[in-house]
């Protein structure tokens, strides 16, 4: 398998992830590179995913892998960073795919934050169909308190 590089995204990387989330019809509200991690093999972003902030709560999303990298876990390595970085014990996803996600640890709920029900609402039959809120639980880190994201340049905020 390739060396793969997780790093946060920039400026640069951002035309690569609108173009990518527009062809594969993806959250497109608010697109933010401080909001992405990107995986690199060399030189090439291969995948990519994101952590959306909202008023009161946080979405893992966008998650993306090119086409032709595709079945060699990029997305579960994408994903597992995300959560590895997210901000809030609940860690919450939209999902058409959830059976992807449950392979993943995470659980279909109803009980979503009104933000993310609300996004549903706005995507469902317009961007996807099938659309359901599911959520994974963090363990609660020892020596660390229950939304405590660990180190500042791994916090996702939007100051």
């Amino acid at each position: 398998m390739p060396n793969h590089r997780i790093r946060g995204a920039t400026e640069a990387d951002l035309s690569f992830i609108q173009k990518t989330v527009a062809r594969l019809r993806l959250d497109n509200e608010d697109l933010c590179a401080e909001q992405f991690i990107v995986v690199e093999e060399g030189e090439r972003a291969v995948a990519f995913g994101r952590i959306k902030p909202y008023r009161r709560t946080f979405e893992l999303g966008c998650v993306a892998v090119v086409e032709d990298r595709r079945n060699q876990g990029l997305g579960e390595l994408v994903v597992r960073e995300l959560i590895r970085r997210f901000p809030q014990r609940r860690v919450y996803v939209t999902t058409d795919i959830p059976d992807y996600f449950q392979r993943l640890g995470f659980a279909r709920t109803k009980a979503l934050p009104r933000e993310l029900s609300e996004k549903i609402g706005r995507v469902e039959g317009n961007l996807r169909s099938g659309v359901v809120g599911m959520v994974y639980r963090q363990p609660c880190p020892s020596g660390r308190r229950a939304g405590q994201a660990g180190s500042q340049e791994e916090r996702v905020h939007d100051d």
